[in-house]
C-alpha cells in the first residue's frame, strides 16, 4: 500500500499501516481531549464575560429610563 504522511513517502504492506493506526489513534486522543476541554474553558469564559456586558447594559439603561 502507498503510504505519504508529512511530506515522507513509502509503501508498507496494509497491516503494518493498519497496525501504525491502530497504535497512534490512542496515543492522540489524550491530546484531542485536552484541546477540546482548553476550547470549553474559553468558551465558557467568553460567554460570562458576554453576558456581564449585557447585564451592565440593562443596569445602565434602567437607570437612563427613570
Amino acid at each position: 500500500m502507498d503510504v505519504s504522511c508529512f511530506g515522507a513517502h513509502g509503501h508498507l504492506p496494509l497491516r503494518v499501516v493498519l497496525l501504525l493506526a491502530a497504535v497512534g489513534g490512542p496515543l492522540t486522543a489524550p491530546a484531542g481531549s485536552a484541546r477540546i476541554m482548553r476550547l470549553r474553558v474559553t468558551a465558557r469564559k467568553h460567554r460570562r464575560a458576554g453576558h456581564r456586558a449585557v447585564q451592565a447594559g440593562a443596569k445602565d439603561s434602567s437607570k437612563t429610563w427613570r
